[in-house]
Parts: structure tokens; C-alpha cells; sequence
């Protein structure tokens, strides 16, 4: 029986020890506190007999489970592994840490993966001295329900080890997508679209945040608006994460944090766990935290035009001129993101679209979005508001001009 290591108990340790478990693994949890890693065996213990309750797990397939899981009390339990995870902290030294002790004791075949949201695959695999079966699999949060798991391979990673993490995925009932080591991977770059040019859009007075969001839900089908999704992961980790993708691209003005959310972050006001973000939700029905300071605009003839052709083509919903614009300059910067990692070498358009879909619940993949629309009209929409932004940040990737 295949044995997987996880190192952290936390939420998404706990997530990928199930995960695994249930997919036939023995699991090996270790944290830095024993009691730590039994305490999140007995929750996992919970979780499977919830699942039992609602049908989707047999008495026995649970039991199995449960028997597969094992509290680590040292480094050393660790040795017969195939697959060692680290799931700690978003701090690259302690990441380096951890598993440079593993690699002291596992067998030169077991396989050392991070699974990191934002640093880089290269660095941690240099830092541990084992560059060539490091790889990196970002699984998402929760991890028994998201389907997704990027697979990270750093310039050193053996072609056969970022294969052998694919097929464990596969196995474990996750759709793994290959991305190349860069700043955010696919999902955490791409999606930096759909929360900065709403938050330059509520700074400018455009529009508020539960318009953004209605607009985005009933034009666009996301399942989430922007600032709703921004409350509901917390506004400490989506800034973090734009934060980190933007200094380690070159800080490019696409990609440039929002002073709104670093001010909400100042505050403490963090969103759903705070009780308060961009929405307040003391209140039965969360109500709008942070207004808007209303500016009248007036769109120039060719942004208008632009605007019409898009949406004709890439939304069934009507709307105001207005609610086509917020929806289009959204979607149209997600889809220029994409088309820059294309063009980039970051990943196929198939896995771009496929992690989009899988990893953020987006209606349709940016690229498939793109050619549903037209690159010709994408390329004129962002064209209009380059020619209109002072930052120029609306650039249109060469894949669009293809």
C-alpha cells in the first residue's frame, strides 16, 4: 500500500490526509505538536462519518479510511514514504526547513512536493538540495470538495516526477493541471483580474460593491461577485497573494494591489471571519461596509462601441451601458491575463482553462471565453482602454493579436 507524508495538521493538511486516505493511502499526519496532528485524525474521524450519514461514503469504505491514518511523532516515522506534502506556513525558510529534515530520511525514490500557493517551486527545491524530485502540488481549499491540484514543476524537476505527482492525483480523484514554476501559477495569477479592476472601478466611483457583484453574478454567471469572494477567502489572503504575484512579476501596473483592501486590512476588517469586510454582516442580510464615492463619467463613442461588440458576443444578459462596462473591463482584463501567461509559457490554454474552471468555479474558461467572443474583439476592447488608462496596464497579449 503507497504511503504519503503530510507535514502540518492545519486546514489544508487535514484536507489532503483525507483526500488520501480515502483514496486508499496510508497517511503519515506530523505537526509540530503530536497532539496537534491526533487532534486533526479525530476531526478527519468526524468529517468521514458525516459523509457516511449523508450517503457518500459505506460504514466499511470509512472504517478503511480511518485505519489508513496515522499520527507522525517524529521525522523519522516519515522514512518509508513514497510521497512526502509539506502544508505549513507561507514562509519559504520554514518550508525549506521541514523538508530538508525529510529528505535526511526518506529513500531517494519518495517524491518531495510543496504545496505552496505562491512561492517559488525553484527556490524551495534548492533550498532542501534535491532540485530534481521537488515538485510542487497546489491543492485548493477544502480539499475533499475542490477538484483541482496544480503540478509545479521547477526547471530541475525530473519529467518523470512531475508525472508520477499527475497520476497520484488522478488516483487521489483530482484533475491535476501542469504549470510552470512563475509567480502564482495559473489560478493566483489569473484571477487577479476579477478583484483589481472592481476595486479600481469602486474607486472610481463607477459603481458599489453590491452592484459589482450583482453585475458580475447575473451578466458574467460567476457564482460569487468580487468583493463577496474577497470576504469570504479574507481580505489578509487575497492581498497577500496580489502582493506577492505583483512584486514577483516585476510589479507590473495590471497587477497592482488596491490602497482600498490594504485599508480594510489595516482596519482588521478581514471579511467573513471578522464579521465585517467589504460587506457587514451583523446584520441578517450582510449590507454594503464600504461606500462608494460616486463620480459621473461618460464613455467615449469608441470604448462604447467596444464595449457593445463584447458583450453581444460574450453575455446573453442585457443591462445598463454602465453594467455592461463594469462586466466587460472585469472579464476582458481576466482573459488578457491568461493570454500573457499563454504567451508566457505558463501553461497550456487547455490546463489555463481547465484550472480556472476547476480551481475559482469561473462559467467558462477565460480562453474558450476569448474565442467565443473573438480575439479581434477582445484585442479592440482592450485597445479603447489602454488608449484611455495612464498606466497603459490594458496591453493586449500577443496571443490575442494572433
Amino acid at each position: 500500500m503507497p504511503t504519503v507524508g503530510i507535514l502540518g495538521a492545519g486546514t489544508m493538511g487535514a484536507g489532503i490526509a483525507q483526500t488520501a486516505a480515502t483514496a486508499g493511502w496510508t497517511v503519515r499526519l506530523a505537526d509540530v505538536d503530536e497532539a496537534t496532528a491526533a487532534a486533526a485524525v479525530d476531526r478527519i474521524a468526524g468529517r468521514l462519518d458525516r459523509l457516511v450519514e449523508k450517503g457518500r461514503l459505506t460504514p466499511s469504505q470509512r472504517d478503511a479510511a480511518r485505519g489508513r491514518l496515522h499520527v507522525a511523532g517524529s521525522i523519522d516515522a516519515l522514512a518509508d514514504c513514497d510521497l512526502v506534502i509539506e502544508a505549513v506556513v507561507e514562509d519559504l525558510q520554514t518550508k525549506i526547513d521541514v523538508l530538508s529534515q525529510v529528505a535526511k530520511v526518506v529513500s531517494g525514490r519518495c517524491i518531495l512536493a510543496s504545496n505552496t500557493s505562491s512561492l517559488s517551486i525553484s527556490r524551495i527545491a534548492l533550498g532542501i538540495g534535491e532540485p530534481a524530485r521537488t515538485v510542487g502540488m497546489h491543492f485548493f481549499n477544502p480539499v475533499p470538495l475542490m477538484p483541482l491540484v496544480e503540478i509545479v514543476a521547477g526547471p530541475e524537476t525530473r519529467d518523470d516526477v512531475a508525472e508520477r505527482a499527475a497520476a497520484i492525483v488522478r488516483e487521489w480523484g483530482k484533475t491535476p493541471v501542469r504549470a510552470k514554476d512563475t509567480p502564482g501559477f495559473i489560478v493566483n495569477r489569473v484571477a487577479r483580474g476579477y478583484y483589481l479592476e472592481p476595486l479600481r472601478m469602486l474607486g472610481e466611483g463607477i459603481a458599489g460593491i453590491d452592484e459589482i457583484d450583482r453585475i458580475m453574478r447575473t451578466l458574467g454567471g460567476f457564482r460569487m461577485g468580487p468583493f463577496e469572494l474577497m470576504d469570504l477567502v479574507g481580505i489578509d489572503v487575497n492581498y497577500t497573494v496580489s502582493c506577492s504575484v505583483y512584486e514577483q512579476l516585476g510589479r507590473p501596473a495590471r497587477l497592482k494591489p488596491h490602497p482600498i483592501q490594504k485599508q480594510l486590512l489595516e482596519r482588521g476588517t478581514l471579511g467573513r471571519k471578522t464579521g465585517q469586510g467589504f460587506y457587514n454582516y451583523q446584520h441578517e442580510h450582510p449590507l454594503p461596509a464600504v461606500p462608494v464615492e460616486r463620480a459621473s463619467f461618460e464613455l467615449p463613442e469608441m470604448i462604447y462601441k467596444a464595449v457593445r461588440l463584447f458583450c453581444d458576443k460574450a453575455t446573453q444578459a442585457g443591462g445598463s451601458i454602465t453594467e455592461q462596462y463594469v462586466f466587460a473591463r472585469t472579464l476582458v482584463a481576466i482573459i488578457n491575463e491568461a493570454a500573457l501567461a499563454v504567451d508566457e509559457g505558463v501553461a497550456s490554454e487547455a490546463d489555463i482553462d481547465t484550472a480556472m474552471k476547476l480551481g475559482t468555479n469561473y462559467p467558462a474558461g477565460p480562453l474558450e471565453w476569448a474565442e467565443q467572443i473573438g480575439r479581434r474583439t477582445c484585442r479592440f476592447l482592450l485597445d479603447q482602454l489602454n488608449d484611455l488608462a495612464d498606466d497603459r496596464r490594458f496591453a493586449a497579449a500577443a496571443w490575442l493579436r494572433a
